[in-house]
């Protein structure tokens, strides 16, 4: 069982120079959620459209002692792969929205990577990054480069959170400056690297 340590961002522009290390178009649901625990399914598929994988995920605070005011997210996090049956079986039981992304990973200082996300269909304007720490210390002495924006945390926006979200519930979290800024960037990812919506 591994410990998740994250921190989750807005991106104020795309740097020209943005190494990308891969893109995969991610589909997932929530099939149980309490205080403690989530259970995710997630089926990713990589852009050149190689054969799809398809993951189980329990995710739960366990141990772990939350601040109020904390930024960064933490779990422990346990995944399996499921066949691409027993996926479509689980996805019927699912008690959120089905939240489809495309994902790019971008390597950063640090041996860090970025992970990108343009969201679709409900979630349609919404563009986040993730970066995944190898422990708490290196989370809080994180320096991020010009082009990430303002820390989003996870009250409110954490991945099991946004699978519940309506579109006008978004909206409602979003300025008008946040989303033309997102639009703007979204346009901008998908002519860099050509790609289509989900």
């Amino acid at each position: 069982m591994e410990k998740e340590i994250e921190r989750k961002y807005a991106i104020e522009t795309i740097p020209e120079n943005l190494k990308i290390e891969k893109i995969v178009y991610i589909e997932q649901a929530y099939l149980y959620h309490d205080s403690h625990t989530t259970i995710r399914i997630r089926r990713i598929e990589p852009i050149n459209k190689k054969q799809s994988i398809y993951v189980y995920t329990i995710k739960t605070t366990g141990d772990i002692h939350y601040e109020n005011n904390s930024k960064i997210g933490k779990k422990y996090e346990i995944e399996n792969r499921i066949s691409q049956e027993e996926y479509n079986q689980l996805l019927s039981k699912k008690i959120s929205e089905l939240v489809c992304k495309t994902r790019i990973v971008s390597p950063i200082a640090n041996n860090l990577k970025a992970e990108i996300d343009i969201y679709y269909h409900q979630l349609e304007d919404l563009l986040t990054l993730e970066i995944e720490f190898q422990n708490e210390e290196q989370a809080n002495n994180f320096l991020k480069p010009d082009w990430i924006g303002k820390e989003l945390g996870y009250q409110e926006l954490s991945n099991r959170k946004l699978a519940e979200l309506t579109r006008e519930e978004l909206l409602q979290k979003m300025t008008k400056e946040e989303m033309e800024k997102n639009q703007k960037n979204i346009q901008k990812l998908k002519e860099k690297f050509n790609l289509n919506s989900y």
